[in-house]
Order: C-alpha cells, then sequence, then structure tokens
C-alpha cells in the first residue's frame, strides 16, 4: 500500500493545530476515486498485527481518494515495532495495540505529541474448530494438561492476556493464575502467530483480540467468553513519528481513522468505535 503526503505547512504550526485542520477537511467527502489529491506519495505506517485487515482497508480507502499515494505498511508486534524504530527504522506512522509501548516511544523520542486513542478492542479465547480438550469455560484454562498458547509477556496481547488470567483468581481460586501459566507451551511475538496455532491445532488455546475471530475464521476456530469482570479493556493510540517525511500524510490517515468513516471501517473489523 502506499500513501504520502506533500502539503506545505508553516513549520511554527503546533501538530494539534494541523490534525484539527485534517480532521475538519474529512468532515467533507474524500476526494473522488482518481481526482487529483494533494495528499500523495509514500507514507510508511507501523501498526500492530491486529490492525492488518482493517488498515489494509483503509489504506486502500485513502489510496483510491488519493491519486499518487502509496501507503506502505508494517504489520508486526507492537513492541517488535517500537525496537525497530529505536534502530532507525523509517516510518511515518506508529500504532501500537496499548499504551505502554506508545509511552515507551514517547520516552525514546520516537514520536510527536498527540498520541489519540483511535480504537479500542477486547479479548477473547479461541480453541480449534474440533475443541479437542472440550474448553467451555474461561475457568478451563487452568485444567491439568491443556495446551495453552500465548503471545509472550511483552507484546500487547501478551500483557492483556495476564492480566486477565490475574484478575481471575479472585473468583477461581489464588493459585488459578499459576495454573494456567502451567499450561502454556508456546509464546508468540504477536497475536496474529497466536491464531495461526489454534487454526492448526497446535494448542487447545489461546487468547487473541476479539477482532482477529475474523469471518474468514468462521468453521476453524470457536471462542469462549472471557468473564467481563477481568476482560482488559485494549486501546490503539496512533502518532507520527520524530523522524516522519510525509507529514500531510500521515495527518491525513490520522485524521481519518478518527472520522465517522473511519470508525465506521474499524467497526466492520471488529474494533470498538471510540466515538
Amino acid at each position: 500500500m502506499r500513501c504520502e503526503v506533500r502539503a506545505d505547512k508553516p513549520k511554527n504550526i503546533p501538530l494539534w493545530v494541523g490534525l484539527v485542520l485534517v480532521l475538519t477537511s474529512l468532515t467533507r467527502p474524500l476526494p473522488a476515486r482518481g481526482e487529483p489529491s494533494p495528499i500523495a506519495g509514500e507514507l510508511a505506517v507501523f501498526a500492530a498485527a491486529s490492525l492488518t485487515e482493517a488498515f489494509t482497508a483503509v489504506g486502500q480507502r485513502l489510496e483510491a481518494a488519493h491519486l499518487g499515494l502509496l501507503v506502505r505498511f508494517n504489520f508486526a508486534g507492537s513492541q517488535l515495532l517500537r525496537t525497530q524504530l529505536e534502530h532507525g527504522a523509517r516510518a511515518d506512522l506508529f500504532a501500537p495495540a496499548d499504551m505502554t509501548q506508545m509511552e515507551l516511544a514517547k520516552t525514546g523520542g520516537l514520536v510527536q505529541e498527540p498520541t489519540p486513542v483511535f480504537a479500542r478492542n477486547r479479548l477473547v479465547v479461541i480453541v480449534p474448530a474440533t475443541n479437542p480438550a472440550q474448553v467451555s469455560t474461561f475457568r478451563d484454562l487452568a485444567r491439568p494438561g491443556l495446551k495453552l498458547d500465548l503471545a509472550n509477556a511483552k507484546a500487547p496481547v501478551g500483557k492483556y492476556s495476564r492480566q486477565t488470567i490475574s484478575c481471575a483468581a479472585a473468583d477461581y481460586g489464588p493459585d488459578f493464575a499459576q495454573r494456567v501459566l502451567g499450561n502454556i507451551v508456546s509464546e508468540e511475538d504477536n497475536v496474529k502467530q497466536v491464531v495461526m496455532k489454534i487454526q492448526l491445532g497446535e494448542a487447545d488455546a489461546g487468547i487473541v483480540y476479539l477482532s482477529d475471530v475474523t469471518t474468514k475464521m468462521h468453521g476453524q476456530v470457536l471462542t469462549v467468553h472471557i468473564p467481563e469482570a477481568c476482560n482488559q479493556p485494549v486501546t490503539y493510540p496512533i502518532a507520527l513519528t520524530k523522524a516522519a517525511s510525509n507529514r500531510a500524510a500521515a495527518e491525513a490517515f490520522i485524521a481519518f481513522v478518527l472520522s465517522a468513516e473511519g470508525q465506521a471501517i474499524l467497526q466492520q473489523h471488529g474494533f470498538i468505535s471510540v466515538h
């Protein structure tokens, strides 16, 4: 995908003012498909793996509206994306799956303010369609011999998963978390790898985002509810990087995902609107 913007703007205008101006412009319809646009060039977006389908659709919509715009995505675990930025990887936008990774990026001088939250998500347990371990409740994850697959603790979904498991100890007993974590047979770098392991039947259960249970997965996995009291709220912030070279396109991308049309696309892909 491609996306770039070369809209010249006085350098002394604060970023938040620029975002407001772009968002205001996007309250009107986007340019007709194929119509020339000042937003063009290549836009590099580093985004959490769970955003793959939704952001791909967003990028396609923006490319169709802005002739000459090329959006390139790098989807991976948020912690890995931040590390890549620390080592000099070029990107215009950073969209991790939690505020922790964004705060670390701020501390490291990798991103610019503001860092608005543009989407929310929830966790869900998935099991293979055949459900060989007969998992029917969240409590079953502590059953002896069950094979559990989680993202590692540095990945946002891995962190959220462990928080949820620890929270449930209040209802399921003080050793619940220890028993569940003792069932881990594999730890992945991102949520998509957890999904793949469960689809392939390489584990009995895994914890992923609700948005990862796409229509393509119907018939391949089943879902198991996580008690609402312990289902950790998931937030997705977004920010321009300090090294952003296509500021206009980056601001347009942020404005679009915050717009009504952008939020509708995210909802279609299982995310929770921030409006």
